[in-house]
């Protein structure tokens, strides 16, 4: 009986760096990105307004409704089973292990992070309702429902997010390179690009400050060998970005933030980030295992 070392996270599938299983591994997750946003999203939007006695999703208009907002979450939420299944399908892993190098949802790793990222948040929505206000408080049933419901879906949709861009584009990228740092630095910037790209802002602003949190997030992910940080911190920003949106009643506000203002969201970012760095002391959690 032998013991070996798991990889870092980021190099997990090294075993199998076959350049088809890459891009098998791209194909199907970006292409169930894209089947999310640009095909299923506005019927099940449409069919949930329906359900719920709202003016259904229009196209043509640019409002977002309840409705097509909830589909959006839980379509991406999706996401989650469908890298998980990917992993194991493409390179004969484990969908548990595309969660961390233990195999698992490490909730002690993620409740640890917060530790960090819980004060800095704190601080961060104060500073950001300064400069940024969203508006008078609009405390009805409604927003005050639908920003419970809010609390609950909005952390799936982007746990899904982190298992396609952290997960398994990550991996399958950095399963392409022998050398650990070269495999870290192609993943991170292959991945941040990626997800930069996908929410569709060509505003130079807008498009460092997606870019530079998937770059956070990937290095979050490599360090403390698993998504839950990522997930946290990502899900944490989603969560009170949107519920002061419902809470102001902007729901169907879609215009982008953009100017020197998203230097803040950077910075708390980086923050984290460093903070993160600094809290596992040992990067890339490794383990010894029986083979």
């Amino acid at each position: 009986m032998n013991n070996r070392i798991e990889p870092s996270y980021g190099r997990a599938l090294r075993a199998r760096p076959q350049a088809w299983r890459t891009a098998l591994a791209a194909a199907t997750g970006l292409g169930a990105l894209a089947l999310v946003l640009f095909v299923a999203v506005v019927p099940a939007g449409v069919a949930l307004d329906r359900l719920l006695g709202v003016e259904p999703f229009d196209p043509s208009d640019p409002s977002i409704t309840v409705g097509f907002w909830l589909a959006g979450n839980l379509l991406l939420a999706a996401l989650i089973p469908v890298c998980g299944l990917a992993q194991w399908a493409i390179y004969r892993e484990r969908p548990g292990t595309l969660s961390s190098v233990a195999g698992r949802f490490r909730w002690r790793v993620m409740a640890r992070a917060a530790t960090v990222v819980v004060p800095v948040w704190i601080v961060y929505t104060a500073v950001l309702h300064l400069i940024m206000p969203f508006g008078s408080l609009q405390l009805t049933t409604a927003t005050i429902a639908l920003a419970l419901v809010a609390i609950v879906v909005v952390p799936l949709q982007s746990a899904g997010e982190e298992y396609l861009f952290r997960g398994l584009l990550f991996r399958a990228v950095g399963a392409r390179f022998r050398r650990p740092g070269i495999s870290l630095a192609v993943s991170t910037v292959v991945t941040s690009l990626a997800f930069g790209a996908i929410h569709g802002s060509l505003d130079p602003w807008a498009l460092t400050s997606y870019v530079f949190s998937g770059v956070c997030f990937a290095l979050m992910t490599q360090r403390t060998g698993g998504l839950e940080a990522a997930v946290l911190v990502h899900a944490v920003n989603n969560t009170v970005l949107m519920v002061s949106m419902i809470l102001a009643d902007r729901l169907d506000d879609v215009s982008v933030v953009t100017g020197p203002v998203l230097v803040v969201p950077m910075v708390v970012m980086g923050l984290t980030t460093l903070g993160l760095w600094k809290l596992h002391s040992k990067p890339n959690p490794t383990r010894a295992v029986a083979s």
